[in-house]
């Protein structure tokens, strides 16, 4: 739970705009991904790590974490977009209102409803090496990218499942689980709150997750779920601020990212 408390500490008290009441996850609308822009993340330099709405959802945060093991210190670096197609601008600095999103997106219970609130459970797990957690490479501490069909994260040739069948190895797991459901996992490497996650703005109930298939799931405050139609190979799911469109990140290559976005009606 160390990582919660740890977050709690850094960011200011969450701040979404209030919702009247619960949401059934059925009644929602689904549009079909858009896709805003694609771009290169081995010029970004680091592993993706947060992606965050301005206020009036014309901007995204995309912010990347370069980790130096020898020296144990993380270089954070900061990008913007917007919604016109270009690729992300380095910026000095995260913008305030970024902060204050990462906040509430991320934290351990919904926004308005602190009794539905994730649980963290550590535990040594003996695993293949084809093994993928939720969140792929990233939530396993590996590389920013993967090809599919090689084997680097996406899919496994006949002779590597046939040797990895006899390899394992012990490794520490974290789960975030709510509900009895897994909304994000990690292997050989701290939980990162938020990255396949996300809370929905208070009062709604909403939780957008990542699947073990890297698809994206709704559930809502009664443990209903939801696939949204037409994602795959997705992370840092992301609700703007009024709940009407949730955004996320789609590896569509090894060093390729795209920024979607999906419409959301809700009644």
């Amino acid at each position: 739970m160390t990582v919660f408390v740890a977050l709690a500490l850094s960011f200011a008290q969450p701040a979404a705009p209030p919702v009247a009441r619960p949401v059934d996850v059925t009644t929602l609308t689904f549009s079909a991904p858009v896709s805003v822009v694609e771009f290169d993340t081995g010029k970004l330099k680091g592993d993706l790590a947060r992606l965050a709405w301005s206020p009036d959802a014309t901007q995204v945060y995309l912010q990347t974490a370069e980790r130096d093991l020898r020296a144990e210190s993380v270089k954070v670096r900061h990008y913007v977009l917007g919604l016109d197609g270009q690729p992300p601008k380095d910026v000095s600095q995260e913008p305030p209102w970024a902060v204050t999103y990462w906040a509430w997106k991320s934290g351990q219970a919904a926004p308005g409803l602190p009794s539905m609130k994730i649980s963290v459970e550590q535990q040594q797990k003996r695993v293949t090496p084809t093994a993928t957690p939720m969140g792929g490479d990233l939530a396993r501490g590996g590389p920013t990218g993967a090809t599919p069909g090689t084997g680097s994260g996406y899919g496994v040739s006949v002779g590597e499942a046939a040797r990895a069948a006899e390899q394992s190895s012990m490794v520490s797991v974290f789960t975030l689980r709510l509900k009895g459901e897994v909304v994000g996992e990690f292997v050989n490497t701290p939980a990162m709150p938020g990255f396949t996650f996300g809370w929905a703005p208070a009062g709604t109930g909403l939780i957008v997750f990542t699947n073990a298939g890297a698809r994206l799931v709704v559930m809502d405050a009664q443990g209903r779920k939801r696939e949204v139609p037409s994602t795959k190979a997705a992370l840092l799911p992301a609700w703007t601020d009024d709940g009407k469109r949730l955004g996320y990140l789609e590896r569509t290559g090894r060093k390729k990212v795209a920024l979607r976005v999906v419409d959301v009606a809700i009644p």
